[in-house]
């Protein structure tokens, strides 16, 4: 997509991906073609607990009309390119979207199995249509083949952590350094988020 931002240029000293400056303009520039692509649609804003909350809450106040949000959670087992892994419903969506146009919003596209798997959930309810925005598209192969249809950034196939979830201090996305465990390998301090090989 000619919108998407690729610039990945890193900082060799702290391996910053994209500064608050750059997550927040380039929110601003996603809500602008969101809510071109959808005047005169009763819009419905379902985000994927937790790790979307603080994109969500981003999201909402670069809108410039009224807008309703919700809620699902799920789970998933299994990070295996030749699993499809098993994904659990631990929180239903409580809105009624029958006719009305979902946007599923998630911090990240990496597999795909969870958000193929919530795409496809959200589709019993009879909503008019089903779009994913995600802040963030990993570079991978999928396990389910399933397409964004608003992206923040591309990133490598990296670990990446900031900005969302137990990591929300930091107001930044940045990568570890090459040669350095991830911190779920090396005993997980009190408020890391880290985006890797998962389920997602």
């Amino acid at each position: 997509m000619a919108d998407v931002e690729a610039n990945m240029k890193i900082d060799d000293r702290r391996k910053i991906l994209f500064t608050p400056q750059r997550i927040q303009k380039r929110i601003r520039e996603m809500v602008t073609r969101i809510e071109a692509d959808q005047q005169g649609k009763e819009l419905v804003l379902v985000a994927v607990l937790k790790g979307s909350v603080l994109f969500l809450a981003d999201l909402v106040r670069a809108f410039s009309r009224q807008l309703a949000f919700d809620f699902i959670g799920v789970s998933s087992y299994g990070s295996s390119l030749a699993s499809l892994g098993v994904v659990t419903l631990e929180k239903e969506i409580s809105s009624d979207i029958r006719g009305k146009s979902v946007l599923l919003v998630d911090d990240i596209l990496d597999t795909g199995r969870t958000l193929g798997w919530i795409k496809e959930h959200l589709r019993r309810f009879s909503p008019q249509e089903v779009k994913i925005c995600v802040l963030l598209e990993k570079q991978r192969p999928r396990v389910i083949e399933v397409q964004a249809d608003y992206i923040g950034f591309r990133i490598p196939d990296v670990f990446v952590y900031g900005y969302e979830d137990k990591f929300r201090h930091l107001p930044y996305i940045a990568s570890l350094r090459e040669g350095e465990k991830p911190p779920a390998l090396t005993g997980r301090r009190k408020g890391w988020r880290v985006w890797g090989r998962s389920t997602r």
